[in-house]
């Protein structure tokens, strides 16, 4: 088959995964479980509540794993499997728990304490995308405070900071000539050394939870690279919220043939397009995407 790749926060979008719950009976074991552990009003808060109430990253993450993992769960019932699975950021746990290394539930508790710290346990700071240049180009000009934060393509890097360096980063960009700058509505310089000390507090929760080796090839977004040690993925993990994204080497590593984006929108189809030599990527969102898919694969 192909590669299930799940993305990151920022994909959700309100009402996402109501198809899923009320057709299908693999989709809704997943919905109601986690209902269960949030408490009620949890999938109301997913199906019914607005695009502002979804942003809220102590939500998001939980409602993204949820989603994900519900989509991919009808994916797996209807006789799709995957030869491997990898996420961005947040998506990562998406990836583990499918790859069998993790508990849906163990996965969703850590979720809630993870997003919890990204919520509070964070310096003043934000994300900005630098777009049309090459990594290379852009790791010389950013200035002290700014680091890269997503690898998503040759020609599309997200980078993290303190807001001060960021206007910097901003000013020093555009004087070597990169003019596609945009930042991006978080509320943290994520992805960054700024998240170590949280990124100490996840390790601890994380030693507690017990992880299998995948039952399929899993490649991590931290190290770009396939990894199967319970006791190194467990490690990563802790170090992914202050670490970079390395979504270009994930890409290079699965290649060309088909994967299909198991999550709301169509993010990682769009830095797939973008890519030379990354797989031909199939947003599979909605239940109308899953039986179009047929004809594309």
């Amino acid at each position: 088959m192909s590669f299930f790749l799940f993305p990151g926060q920022g994909s959700q979008v309100p009402g996402m995964g109501k198809d899923f719950y009320e057709a299908s009976a693999s989709a809704r074991d997943i919905f109601d479980r986690a209902e269960a552990l949030r408490g009620g009003g949890f999938l109301k808060s997913i199906f019914d509540g607005t695009a502002e109430e979804l942003s809220q990253t102590r939500l998001t993450q939980v409602a993204l794993l949820t989603v994900e993992v519900a989509i991919a769960k009808h994916l797996l019932a209807q006789g799709y499997r995957p030869t491997g699975c990898a996420g961005h950021s947040l998506g990562e746990i998406s990836a583990l728990v499918l790859a069998e290394s993790l508990s849906f539930e163990d996965a969703f508790r850590f979720v809630e304490i993870r997003a919890r710290l990204m919520s509070e346990d964070v310096p003043a700071g934000g994300m900005m995308a630098v777009i049309g240049a090459e990594p290379e180009a852009i790791e010389t000009a950013l200035p002290a405070g700014a680091e890269v934060a997503n690898y998503n393509g040759p020609q599309q890097t997200i980078i993290s900071g303190s807001i001060e360096a960021l206007d910097q980063a901003e000013a020093s960009l555009k004087a070597a000539g990169i003019k596609r700058l945009m930042r991006l509505p978080v509320s943290g310089p994520f992805h960054s050394s700024y998240l170590k000390p949280a990124a100490e507090r996840l390790a601890e929760t994380l030693a507690a939870i017990e992880f299998k080796t995948p039952v399929v090839c899993f490649i991590s977004s931290v190290s770009g690279r396939d990894e199967a040690e319970s006791s190194v993925i467990r490690e990563l993990l802790a170090k992914q919220i202050c670490s970079p994204v390395r979504w270009t080497d994930v890409m290079a590593r699965i290649g060309s043939g088909n994967a299909l984006e198991v999550g709301p929108g169509k993010v990682l189809q769009g830095i797939a397009k973008r890519t030379s030599g990354a797989p031909n990527v199939i947003a599979v969102g909605t239940l109308e995407a899953v039986a179009n898919m047929e004809a594309q694969v």
